[in-house]
């Protein structure tokens, strides 16, 4: 699987590649010269999308849990979405580290995966309803229907499976979990070392989403979240001055979204970002350098966030080591 991911990560890279040369390195150069300075104003949208998933993340919680200062959770949020970046997890890899740091601040570590786990349930509704009404909207401009007609198909199947997720945590998640992972001798033994905890998990779980108005709070945050990424097209759009209708801003965005998503095997999405953004954006009649152009933009944004999210990662995983330290001292 490794193997795997290393292959798509080369052919991916290999996607890029091509696009800039195909793409002609004057033509972006100029598209760049045009923006100058005014790209810094592409990390804006970002800091608000951060500030819901954060602020979502904390609705997801019980209202009863006492949790640390908003700053604090955003430090260790931007953490885990860096290693979720950065390591060939799907998007998953960064979820345990948030749930380890944040136990750290005195929210038992159940409760801290409850809340990991449904703040990632919720993010992921939220991205499909996203992905839905974007794609009603661009019934009014995109000729292609059929490819649209598939995409509805594929994310009506894709919201079954999260119902069926969501029954399966209602009813046990770690209980379903450990039934299957029991079949593995090795594991038999750790299995029962931890039944206990495994038992109080789906109590929390359970407790959680008995907490209906918190949840739905959460879900807005998400949903803002992803509106909020659209204003990265509108700013580079406006900065362009190209014309475009708004309604087209959140069609961009959520067929973005989708084609990220569908190439989340790939690390970074590396190539299949790149190669989709720049095919939407032809299809709705913008030039080549100017989706190239933009892909760049935003795969520039990711890696300085990442940068950020990792320099959080090492200042958290260090204040961690040295309170555990200290506790082994006492």
């Amino acid at each position: 699987m490794k193997l795997l991911k290393y292959i798509l990560l080369f052919f991916g890279l290999g996607v890029v590649i091509w696009l800039i040369v195909d793409t002609g390195f004057d033509n972006i150069l100029a598209q760049f010269r045009w923006l100058g300075m005014n790209s810094i104003w592409f990390l804006l949208p970002y800091c608000a999308v951060y500030a819901c998933d954060c602020y979502g993340w904390r609705f997801s919680f019980a209202r009863h849990i006492h949790l640390p200062s908003f700053v604090k959770m955003f430090r260790i949020r931007l953490a885990g979405e860096a290693i979720n970046y950065t390591t060939p997890a799907a998007y998953i890899g960064g979820e345990p580290f948030k749930a380890l740091m944040l136990s750290k601040t005195n929210v038992l570590l159940s409760h801290s995966l409850a809340s990991v786990l449904i703040a990632k349930f919720l993010m992921t509704v939220a991205e499909v309803l996203f992905i839905i009404i974007g794609i009603q909207l661009a019934f009014l401009s995109f000729a292609n229907r059929d490819l649209l007609i598939a995409l509805i198909i594929g994310l009506l199947l894709f919201g079954g499976v999260l119902w069926l997720f969501f029954l399966l945590q209602r009813r046990g998640l770690a209980k379903f979990l450990s039934k299957g992972i029991q079949k593995i001798r090795v594991a038999q033994q750790w299995l029962q070392s931890y039944e206990k905890a495994i038992a109080e998990f789906d109590i929390v779980l359970a407790q959680y989403y008995e907490e209906k108005k918190q949840l739905g709070i959460a879900c807005c945050c998400f949903f803002l979240s992803w509106c909020c990424g659209s204003m990265e097209i509108y700013i580079f759009l406006t900065l362009m001055d190209q014309p475009f209708q708004l309604y087209q801003i959140f069609v961009l965005e959520a067929l973005f979204v989708s084609i990220k998503g569908a190439g989340m095997m790939v690390p970074g999405s590396v190539g299949i970002q790149e190669g989709g953004i720049v095919a939407t954006m032809v299809l709705f009649g913008f030039a080549k350098p100017l989706g190239v152009t933009f892909s760049i933009l935003r795969r520039v944004r990711e890696i300085i966030w990442i940068v950020i999210g990792l320099y959080f990662f090492s200042q958290e995983w260090d204040s961690s080591m040295y309170a555990s330290a200290n506790e082994k001292a006492q």
